[in-house]
């Protein structure tokens, strides 16, 4: 949708006036320029930039008008859906962009970096004695590289060779069906057999000869039924075969880091692009020793390897490190703060037209992109618009549109069936796009995010719970924000942890702008005290 001149509560949190800069339709001017003091964006005009400083201004070709989404046609976005990595996953902040900077100042042999990255990980975060860290591209790559490295260790006519296992000893890893999900899809492009069990009974039955390894998803620990982390090491360690945790989205809070190491699981990743806030191609694996090492001679900078595509650069290594760190030392009671601070503009903005906000909704023990949301409520007799209607404007929003609406699908973009693909291998072919780690990103009506249908390799398999799904509906308590605009009509809700500064009055400002719109009558000039934000 396009502004108008008479919505000046809209107009004024973009800082311009006038009808000159509106009525030519140049998104580029609204945002800063070389010329203009490198200060604000688009969405914050005035407020120094949270995302790092430019090192030279940009006079000529792409980015010289200060708005490159502009020349490029494509929409920037306020972030109120969480870390999906289809929108860019997180904002990283100033100081890690200034060691991406400093990085990129001298050549480095990146092998010697990576080790050295991993021992100061592994100090960071309380890695027990004999492991050590690796930052590797994203928490994805750390499953194909690491469980190539089991399979290969340092043999190197074995490292050559993978994905084809011919003449390898250990070839297959167990995995409960319960922990199926699309990025199992990184484990089978190691050449592995996949053994789905369903009990504990079954997972020791299923070890063998050829097992290499036992899978274990994190965020589907509380399933009924399942094996356990602890459970599963032990079994493990009994039978002499390796673990890998998967625990991808599963901090905060920041404990988790050294906790999942000290189960005793052989290696456990995390992502570094989500709640840490590194770069978005990022991710940590921490492990044994042996381990690590053969998992940097299974990815870049190694030649002919099946992890060469799984490239790191010195300047997300020294980035990564930063973001790590950052996280360890931050207050996040503080943090929380923060976050209230920003969900309060909202609260305050909307008051006079009957909606009440209801308290923070944030469980620190519950698993998948666990970050706090906010949902705000009205008397839907007396307040005639919907959630549905407020979610879409939110999406419609120019020049910058607030949330991710129908642009995006956490599980990707999908292609079509293939008619000839014949029923009984659907399993070893999958579906496309969806589900993943902590569940598709609006989930319709699903409040907390569900799955999405058919996990790769697994059709039809139980969906993963947890992660927040796209803004909408009223979220629950275990893993953010429900589904776009379903559940409860009278109530919407999203995170604002994600908000850079100036954003939530970006947010207000058209909120009000969209119940105006709806002809929504105010009911009150005066905002009410503020709710003390509780645990759900």
């Amino acid at each position: 949708m396009s502004l108008k001149l008479g919505r000046r509560s809209f107009l004024s949190s973009l800082g311009v006036a006038g009808a000159g800069l509106l009525g030519a339709g140049k998104l580029g001017a609204l945002a800063p320029t070389a010329g203009k003091g490198n200060m604000g964006s688009m969405t914050s005009p005035g407020l120094p930039w949270v995302d790092g400083h430019p090192i030279v201004p940009i006079t000529k070709g792409l980015g010289s008008t200060g708005n490159p989404w502009a020349e490029l046609g494509v929409q920037p976005l306020v972030n109120i859906n969480g870390t999906v990595t289809v929108i860019g996953g997180s904002v990283m902040k100033p100081e890690v962009m200034e060691l991406i900077r400093m990085g990129n100042m001298h050549f480095v042999s990146l092998d010697e970096l990576e080790v050295a990255a991993g021992k100061w990980l592994a100090t960071l975060c309380k890695s027990p004695p004999g492991h050590t860290g690796l930052v590797v591209g994203g928490a994805a790559a750390a499953a194909m590289v690491g469980y190539s490295a089991m399979m290969t260790e340092d043999y190197n006519e074995r490292l050559a060779a993978v994905p084809d296992l011919t003449n390898f000893p250990k070839t297959e890893v167990i995995i409960q069906q319960g922990h199926r999900g699309s990025f199992d899809h990184q484990i089978r492009q190691t050449g592995v057999k996949l053994v789905v069990v369903n009990s504990r009974d079954e997972m020791i039955a299923a070890i063998n000869p050829r097992t290499v390894g036992i899978h274990f998803l994190n965020i589907s620990s509380g399933r009924a039924g399942g094996v356990s982390g602890p459970d599963t090491v032990a079994i493990a360690k009994q039978h002499n075969v390796y673990t890998f945790c998967d625990a991808s989205a599963d901090v905060p809070p920041k404990e988790r880091l050294w906790e999942y190491q000290a189960v005793g699981f052989d290696m456990v990743t995390f992502s570094g692009g989500k709640d840490i806030c590194g770069p978005q191609a990022t991710g940590l694996l921490f492990g044994r020793e042996d381990l690590i090492k053969w998992s940097l001679l299974n990815m870049s900078p190694q030649e002919n390897r099946i992890g060469r595509a799984c490239k790191v650069g010195k300047e997300e290594i020294f980035g990564l490190l930063k973001a790590v760190e950052l996280f360890v030392d931050q207050d996040y009671n503080e943090t929380l703060r923060k976050y209230d601070a920003k969900a309060q503009t909202i609260t305050d903005a909307l008051a006079p037209y009957g909606v009440t906000a209801n308290p923070r909704r944030y469980d620190e023990t519950a698993l998948g992109n666990v970050s706090p949301s906010y949902s705000w409520t009205w008397d839907a007799d007396k307040v005639a618009i919907t959630n549905q209607v407020i979610m879409q404007k939110l999406g419609e929003t120019a020049p910058v549109a607030i949330g991710a609406g129908s642009r995006a699908n956490a599980g990707g973009i999908s292609g079509r069936p293939d008619p000839n693909w014949p029923a009984s291998a659907a399993g070893a072919g999958g579906r496309g796009g969806g589900g993943g780690r902590g569940g598709a990103a609006g989930a319709a009506g699903g409040a907390g995010g569900r799955a999405g249908a058919g996990a790769p390799g697994a059709p039809g398999a139980p969906a993963v719970a947890g992660a927040p799904g796209a803004p909408g509906a009223a979220p629950a308590a275990r893993g953010g924000g429900g589904g776009r605009g379903g559940g409860t009509p009278n109530q919407f809700g999203f995170s604002t942890w994600l908000l850079k500064d100036g954003e939530d009055k970006y947010i207000a400002n058209r909120l009000v702008d969209i119940f105006n719109e709806a002809g929504v009558k105010k009911v009150s000039a005066k905002a009410p005290a503020k709710a003390a934000p509780k645990k759900a």
